[in-house]
């Protein structure tokens, strides 16, 4: 796997220098076929262009993380797929409060909708993320970005774990589209008892709200 890193740095950084060595290190063994160390002292235009909050912030094959990680840490992220680090990068930036920041890379690129969708499936993610996740869905199901989804939300409707199959009906009802509301409607109807309610009230909510507009 061929793994280029963009490290980005300050003289000020007081933990910078820990990761250079660790990059440095993993460039020198083969692990990272690529390095580049960019001040941002001497190139500030950087930090817009990156949205750069605080340092050390580095670009992992283009996806961005911050902050000290161990070298084993580093390790475990060059191992994984794009789609792996975007689950690490949005669980990261959610579990930061940078709700806008994750928002931008599920609008920006598909892995990252994947990453979302691993996220929503997996019950040990946290709730803060959850809730973040849920806010993102929400503000982006309008849109068509989300439509190509609807199978895998209402695959999520079908989870053991209560809390994601009804997360995934709000999901669904938020989409709107005549597919994911037969989907409700069938839960309503001959899905699990303990959802059938559920079901039935995202379906007359949604009914109401589209008469009102």
């Amino acid at each position: 796997m061929q793994n280029e890193i963009t490290l980005f740095v300050t003289p000020g950084c007081s933990v910078c220098p820990q990761m250079e060595k660790i990059f440095q290190d993993l460039h020198q063994k083969g692990a990272i076929s690529g390095l580049k160390v960019l001040d941002v002292s001497q190139h500030p235009e950087l930090v817009e262009r990156y949205n750069i909050r605080s340092l050390p912030f580095y670009l992992i094959n283009g996806v961005a993380f911050y902050g000290l990680r161990t070298r084993q840490q580093i390790g475990q992220l060059l191992q994984q797929d794009r789609t792996q680090k975007m689950v690490s990068l949005i669980r990261e930036e959610l579990g930061a409060g940078q709700l806008e920041a994750a928002k931008k890379y599920i609008q920006q690129e598909a892995a990252a909708r994947e990453a979302m969708l691993q996220l929503l499936a997996d019950p040990e993610t946290e709730l803060v993320v959850r809730i973040g996740l849920t806010a993102i869905i929400e503000s982006l199901a309008e849109g068509s970005l989300l439509n190509p989804y609807e199978q895998q939300f209402i695959k999520l409707s079908e989870h053991l774990d209560e809390r994601i199959a009804l997360d995934a009906l709000y999901y669904l009802s938020l989409l709107s589209t005549t597919s994911s509301l037969q989907a409700l409607t069938d839960i309503a109807n001959n899905g699990r008892q303990n959802l059938r309610e559920d079901a039935r009230e995202l379906l007359a909510e949604t009914i109401s709200n589209r008469v009102l507009h």
